[in-house]
Formats: structure tokens, C-alpha cells, sequence
């Protein structure tokens, strides 16, 4: 042995290089659709009842690490909103076919 630090033929062993973990990215905070609720507070208020509802539980959700339910408390007070200015356009279109209908029938 030339070299106390050199390792003999008989003691080097390969060791496998730990296999590599696939990248994974940590799910980002949805939008709590706050805006969504005001719109149901317009347009047609019993539905904002639970669109707040589920707007104010997505950021306790998130910070409980409840990723998914963030995620569905988040998509439900989108969808609450939404609903209510749908129900809002019926509502104004069947109104002006009511009056269409009145005035149509008042000759």
C-alpha cells in the first residue's frame, strides 16, 4: 500500500445512487370566490347565505391542511354565485315576457 487513504480493491463496494423522487408541487391556496358571494347578495340573496358560508371556510380549511377541502368550499361559493345571477336572468327574462304577454293582451 503506496497510500494509507487509498481504499484495497476488496473494500470498494458500489453503492447505488438513491433512486430520484419525482418533483411534486405543493398545491397553491384557491380563491375563497368572495366576489362570487357579493354577486349572490345582488342578485338574489337566500343563495349568498351559503356562498359566504363556504367563501369564509376556505382559508381555515387551508391552513388545517385540508388542501381538498379548501379546494371544494372554494369551487361551491364559485358555484353558489353563479347560480344566483343565473336564477337573477331567469327571473328578469320571464318578467319581460310577463309584461310582453299584459301588453300583448290589453288591446
Amino acid at each position: 500500500m503506496s497510500n494509507p487513504y487509498e481504499q484495497s480493491e476488496f473494500q470498494q463496494t458500489q453503492q447505488p445512487y438513491p433512486a430520484a423522487q419525482p418533483y411534486v408541487q405543493a398545491p397553491t391556496l384557491p380563491s375563497s370566490n368572495a366576489g362570487w358571494a357579493v354577486v349572490a347578495i345582488i342578485f338574489f340573496w337566500p343563495l349568498a347565505i351559503p356562498a359566504f358560508n363556504h367563501a369564509l371556510k376556505v382559508h381555515p380549511l387551508w391552513m388545517m391542511g385540508d388542501a381538498q377541502g379548501a379546494l371544494y368550499s372554494s369551487n361551491r361559493a364559485g358555484f353558489f354565485g353563479k347560480l344566483s345571477l343565473g336564477i337573477f336572468v331567469v327571473l328578469i327574462v320571464l318578467y319581460f315576457a310577463f309584461i310582453a304577454l299584459v301588453v300583448a293582451n290589453s288591446y
